[in-house]
């Protein structure tokens, strides 16, 4: 192998490697936090009250996120639709999901206080809905 091949393949594997590294972070309370955990712009009608969101710097997907949420009653709607999800008893296994580090905002009652839906075709995101002033949690981690 020639050096300008060796130069080539090294080039190449650093510009690969700075790629997938600068593809992770951590973002605590910022802007695009909704649509990191949506995968669209969050509409006018939602207040994103607190986020956090993390994703591993390398090629697997791995990532962790909370968000709390006021939203109009057509966004609850489509969230938490009977087509898409399933309404479950508020316990301590629900949450496992999430694991076991979570922000001290997310969910600052006890569980007894939500409503709590999961998704109806695969394991994943939690849905809470405080009973009292309607704020929605959510969270799903792969590792």
């Amino acid at each position: 192998m020639s050096n300008e091949q060796k130069s080539w393949r090294l080039l190449s594997s650093v510009a690969l490697l700075c790629i997938l590294s600068s593809c992770g972070g951590t973002w605590v309370d910022d802007g695009g936090n909704f649509k990191r955990v949506f995968g669209f712009s969050k509409p006018p009608e939602v207040k994103v009250l607190h986020s956090y969101y993390w994703k591993s710097p390398h090629w697997s997907v791995e990532y962790r996120y909370f968000i709390s949420l006021q939203a109009s009653a057509k966004f609850v709607d489509g969230l938490t639709s009977s087509e898409l999800m399933t309404v479950v008893v508020p316990d301590s296994a629900v949450l496992d999901i999430c694991g076991g580090e979570r922000p001290k905002w997310f969910l600052p009652k006890s569980l007894g206080n939500y409503d709590v839906w999961v998704p109806r075709a695969a394991a994943g995101y939690r849905v809470f809905r405080d009973r009292a002033d309607g704020a929605l949690f959510l969270c799903d981690q792969r590792l």
